[in-house]
């Protein structure tokens, strides 16, 4: 016979464990999002090396093409002045006129476009607008330097140091996640 006054036991989890379960939640899922966050970021360098090293190979091919490079001199960024105009070049946009680069109208490059100003390259607003801009997946211009001096080694320097690249014509890059030229994490066309 059972004692009416016995202790039961309720059926269902106490505090204590439900807060234990929770806790144990709460660490699986932030071990696992630091692992996303990693690969996430690992992709997005992969992508902005696949876009550098498609403008590095979009400057050689215009080499092929004309015997010349574009005549733009300096360390070219993607997001003004002649860095812009060599995208136009590469893309066949250039203006009308008798000072045009791509005579032939080729498009030598092969570019997603971004959204705004990450991931590709910028068209701006409006319909119809020429190139903007080329930028990594980080929101970072990058930066093309050109032998013209079609010397044998392409020299310059990227964060204090000087990089000598035998046998090449262009070399782009970009500052990467960090935001910071020179370190482990810059995203560029060559070996470093």
């Amino acid at each position: 016979m059972k004692n009416p006054n016995s202790f039961r036991r309720s059926q269902g989890f106490t505090l204590i464990e439900l807060l234990v379960v929770i806790t144990i939640v709460a660490v699986l899922a932030a071990m696992s999002f630091a692992g996303v966050n990693s690969a996430l970021k690992k992709a997005k360098i992969t992508q902005g090396r696949v876009a550098a090293t498609n403008v590095a190979q979009a400057v050689n091919q215009f080499y092929s093409e004309y015997s010349r490079l574009p005549e733009l001199t300096g360390d070219l960024r993607t997001d003004s002045g002649g860095g812009v105009q060599l995208l136009q070049i590469l893309l066949a946009e250039e203006g009308g006129g008798s000072d045009v680069e791509n005579s032939r109208g080729i498009n030598f490059l092969s570019v997603q476009e971004g959204k705004g100003k990450r991931g590709g390259l910028y068209y701006g607003s409006g319909s119809g607008s020429s190139v903007q801009g080329l930028y990594d997946p980080f929101g970072n211009a990058y930066t093309i330097v050109l032998n013209t001096d079609y010397e044998d080694t392409l020299s310059f320097s990227m964060g204090g140091k000087t990089y000598n690249l035998r046998g090449e014509q262009v070399a782009v890059y970009s500052p990467g996640p960090d935001m910071e030229e020179g370190t482990t994490d810059d995203i560029t066309s060559f070996q470093r």
